[in-house]
């Protein structure tokens, strides 16, 4: 019973969860489209009590109306409509940025007033609610991810192209600003230049004196940042030639002062540079189960090396909504372990793991793993529930750890495959893929991918080693589980 809960432990994606017993949960809100959308409704109830405000204001009354229309949307009030608003990777940014930097300068700005006290208490409590300042970092580090594993022009990001999707919104100064100091801070001095740059391209310059103040850099400063990166990587004697970079069209690229970056094989497959999918073989799986013959599931086979196979149709949409129907409380952060990324610790997104049985559905969707692969249900995987955030991504990993090396996975043996259910469309962006095998695979709601990890002597397959493109546009929701392995020897087929 001990090494079953401490497998499932291992086993959870390579993942570690960080829960602190003592202290308040830390809210990370970028991370996930689910507490992105919970921040969009705290969004609603700040605007809300600062209309109030506004409305019995007198002498600042100009100053606030002219903050709420720059920022004014359509109060979205049903949980569809903030997942579809916060699954734009543009809306995302502003939202934290707005959330993270603008509140508080507001809150500072109209505490001294005695009217209506309690609306701006409201806001107060509002504001201890919005992003921290590690929030504000993973949004930045979600948008770099976007510009860099899809190749975008920075100039097309900010018209809200991305990676050939026109959004129907634009990026502000601010947000340009906040990127190209991100950036700057990384040292990646020429794509700051080029953000600072795009920041000129869209100043617009307001009215308000108190605008100006709070929202809005200034031009000079933004220059003078322009030039800097420049001389960061070149040399004074070309300062002519940055100047003139400067006054540029922003689509045109800045020269490159030190030697680009290779492009690795996720990036390729991010690219859509793999070659086509392998068209093998589409049809009804009858054989695996005597329950097979009667209800069929459509199996598509992706690769032959590794055994790849894709079904479709085989989660349902009451059981989509049951499994996603998840609070904040209810979720946890998921991140890297030392055995993925041993440098880092890299936030990837929300996470339910299921420690029981997981109930009717979880048993539900065992038995319907073993009527796919024909296998034993055997032991198995805690159910994990994932839901990804702004330009959130998963870096190549395997789901396998050699015995040898992990001497607890004696017991009852590696992860032989894993099943990773979609429960969403992902229009842009989130694609799951197998660099080795150049292998790219777009979630497809009710599709379920399936996969053996070890050949068949129990060796780790190092092709099935896979990642998950940063997400651009959509809400990726994927439900993991795997079956073990020593209880399959005498049941699994031996493939060639």
């Amino acid at each position: 019973m001990l090494g079953s809960i401490m497998l499932s432990l291992i086993f959870l994606l390579t993942l570690t969860f960080c829960e602190t017993q003592d202290k308040p949960k830390e809210v990370i809100y970028t991370i996930s489209i689910r507490a992105l959308s919970e921040l969009r409704e705290i969004e609603n109830s700040y605007m809300e009590h600062l209309t109030n405000y506004v409305n019995f204001l007198n002498q600042k009354v100009e100053s606030l109306r002219m903050f709420i229309n720059s920022v004014k949307h359509k109060n979205l009030l049903s949980k569809a409509d903030r997942f579809q608003y916060v699954s734009n990777p543009l809306n995302s940014l502003g939202l934290v940025r707005r959330a993270h930097e603008d509140w508080p300068k507001l809150i500072a700005y109209i505490r001294d007033s005695d009217s209506a006290k309690v609306d701006v208490e409201e806001m107060h409590k509002l504001v201890n609610r919005t992003p921290i300042a590690e929030d504000m970092q993973e949004a930045f580090l979600g948008m770099d991810r976007i510009e860099h594993f899809y190749g975008l022009k920075s100039s097309d990001m900010v018209k809200g192209l991305l990676a050939g999707y026109q959004l129907q919104n634009r990026m502000s100064a601010p947000d340009c600003l906040a990127i190209g100091d991100y950036l700057y801070n990384r040292s990646e001095f020429r794509r700051s230049a080029q953000w600072y740059r795009l920041a000129l391209s869209v100043f617009k310059e307001p009215q308000n004196s108190v605008a100006r103040q709070f929202y809005l850099p200034k031009q000079e400063e933004l220059r003078r940042k322009f030039v800097i990166c420049r001389l960061q990587e070149g040399s004074v004697d070309s300062l002519s030639q940055y100047l003139k970079e400067l006054s540029e069209d922003p689509g045109i690229p800045l020269v490159h002062l030190k030697p680009k970056e290779a492009i690795t094989a996720t990036e390729r497959g991010c690219r859509g540079k793999f070659p086509p999918n392998p068209q093998l073989v589409c049809r009804y799986n009858r054989t695996t189960t005597p329950f097979m013959r009667i209800a069929p599931l459509k199996e598509e086979e992706i690769s032959r090396n590794p055994l790849i196979w894709l079904y479709h149709d085989v989660i349902y949409d009451r059981e989509i909504a049951q499994l996603t129907n998840l609070t904040q409380d209810e979720m946890i952060q998921g991140t890297t372990d030392n055995y993925t990324t041993p440098d880092q610790i890299i936030r990837l997104f929300h996470v339910k793991v299921t420690e029981d049985d997981g109930g009717k559905l979880d048993k539900t969707l065992v038995n319907r793993m073993a009527d796919i692969s024909g296998l034993d249900v055997g032991n198995t995987t805690s159910l994990a529930r994932i839901n990804y955030g702004l330009g959130g991504y998963f870096p190549e990993h395997s789901d396998y750890k050699d015995p040898r090396l992990y001497p607890e996975l004696n017991e009852e043996g590696d992860r032989l495959m894993t099943f990773l259910f979609y429960m969403t469309d992902v229009p842009v962006g989130g694609a799951t893929i197998f660099p080795s095998a150049q292998l790219s695979i777009q979630p497809r709601k009710g599709s379920a991918l399936f996969w053996y990890n070890l050949h068949n002597n129990g060796e780790p397959n190092p092709l099935t080693r896979h990642s998950v493109c940063p997400m651009i546009l959509g809400n990726r929701w994927v439900s993991v589980k795997s079956m073990l392995n020593y209880e399959q020897m005498f049941t699994k087929p031996c493939y060639r």
